[in-house]
């Protein structure tokens, strides 16, 4: 149409930051991605109803810096900028900072680990003069740069009352600045000034993006359905929620979901069940049963003496939860483990109450091994927090062979994390900043769903006897 070929066709680059900066503000791109993958799961016919959720890390276009190195980039940077937007500023400091800061591009940073250590002291005293030089300037002080340098004192250094020896026994006292522990600093802090929105977490520096993903072995391909970013110091168990916020609105919720033991809680599941979805996730530490080792001896203890081993074989075990019948959302208690329902039950405090006749009970062949307690008139009272219910049901189901299949699935995730970072470029990003992770989520999930699609109705045109495209 424009008379060019494809060898012709460019962007100025600066263009597609302007046009970058417009989807993030106005947020077509996030409904170019659910119309667009509606679109492909109605006309494919692909089933939404199961789906799985991983996260995978990335780091934005960030060095990772050492403790010192994040210093002195800080300070440098903020120089840099100090030097352009007032230059007076800038000239009336010591020449001491341009020398270790400027002109030798990063003095400290090239410290072995062993000077190190005595070099952190220094600049924490260079970052203190230069805020409190420029903290009462008006103008100064609204500096992006300078900003971050007030973040990172305040996240990593702390002034101090120190007395100094005036050499005839006597003293003054003074303030002195001094680091805080490492290990006492958060995992939100700051740890590039070139990407303030970073943050540390067990898998490192950076972000975690959050993928959901169809699963059916009914469609002919699968589909990511709802993407999110969110810091790496950040929790898996606090995404669950928000991804099904995101996936409602753009209905695509699904019915069933697989998760992996991250994303697994009883509060979850139980959340989760209120929705209608059903979250097929285990749960952490599925061999520690509250109800056998909170009360139980140590196991070194048990095996002092043989005799000790063969009380503890002989005495039946407490009955778990999972032997009862619940509703779907675990607020309501359907029956016991002998198939008696209770005489009347409700929610308080956010606690399940259940009471069974004494009448029953006192038949019960497995009362003495019930998890109930006994009132004062005698009936016996089932008391337990619906996700508390929730997380030992689920610790026993996840031991059944059927669990462990159904559970199979939620591994295939893993090879699209690694279709996102390795041939779409999400381990290698360019860019920083969450906002523009963000949009590079969306477009690179995006563009991997019309890829699925086309290879998929390719390989169906060319199929024998098929010559025209099935939508």
């Amino acid at each position: 149409a424009l008379g060019i070929t494809s060898e012709q066709a460019h962007t100025c680059q600066k263009s597609m930051h302007n046009f970058r900066l417009l989807l993030m503000e106005c947020g077509r791109a996030r409904r170019s991605f659910e119309r667009v993958t509606r679109l492909l799961a109605d006309a494919d016919g692909l089933s939404l109803g199961r789906q799985r959720l991983d996260s995978t890390h990335v780091l934005s276009n960030i060095a990772v810096l050492t403790r010192l190195g994040l210093f002195v980039e800080t300070v440098t940077n903020f120089l840099k900028e100090l030097r352009k937007v007032d230059p007076d500023a800038f000239e009336s400091l010591d020449a001491g900072y341009a020398y270790r800061y400027l002109e030798r591009e990063g003095y400290f940073s090239d410290a072995k680990r062993e000077q190190a250590r005595r070099r952190l002291p220094v600049v924490a005293e260079d970052v203190y003069a230069l805020v409190s030089t420029f903290e009462t300037d008006v103008e100064v002080s609204k500096v992006p740069s300078f900003e971050l340098l007030v973040r990172l004192f305040e996240e990593q250094c702390e002034v101090v009352n120190d007395k100094v020896d005036d050499g005839e026994g006597g003293g003054r006292e003074g303030l002195r600045v001094q680091l805080v522990e490492a290990k006492t600093v958060g995992s939100d802090s700051l740890q590039s000034p070139h990407d303030p929105d970073a943050t540390y977490g067990h898998k490192g520096k950076g972000y975690e993006v959050q993928v959901s993903e169809t699963c059916d072995d009914n469609n002919p391909y699968q589909l990511i359905t709802g993407t999110s970013v969110n810091g790496a110091n950040e929790s898996d168990q606090n995404m669950v929620l928000p991804m099904l916020d995101q996936l409602e609105d753009s209905k695509m919720q699904p019915e069933d979901y697989q998760a992996d033991t991250g994303y697994g809680s009883g509060e979850n599941i139980v959340e989760c069940a209120h929705r209608g979805v059903n979250l097929q996730a285990p749960v952490p530490d599925p061999d520690g049963s509250l109800r056998t080792e909170h009360f139980g001896a140590p196991v070194w203890e048990e095996m002092l003496s043989s005799e000790s081993e063969t009380v503890a074989e002989q005495e039946p075990s407490e009955l778990g939860l999972e032997e009862f019948s619940f509703n779907s959302t675990f607020d309501r208690v359907l029956s016991c483990p002998s198939g008696n329902a209770p005489t009347h039950q409700y929610v308080s405090g956010g606690v399940v109450y259940a009471v069974f006749s004494v009448t029953l009970c006192s038949m019960c062949p497995m009362s003495s091994r019930c998890p109930t307690r006994q009132m004062a008139s005698g009936d016996r009272q089932f008391r337990r927090a619906p996700s508390t219910i929730a997380t030992e049901c689920r610790q026993a189901e996840q031991q059944t062979p059927a669990f462990k299949e159904s559970h199979r699935k939620r591994s295939g995730i893993e090879s699209t994390n690694r279709e996102l970072k390795g041939r779409h470029g999400l381990g290698d990003l360019r860019i920083r900043g969450k906002p523009r992770v963000e949009l590079a989520v969306c477009l690179k999930s995006l563009a991997l769903n019309v890829k699925r699609a086309v290879a998929y109705h390719v390989s169906h045109l060319s199929k024998p006897g098929i010559s025209t495209c099935p939508v």
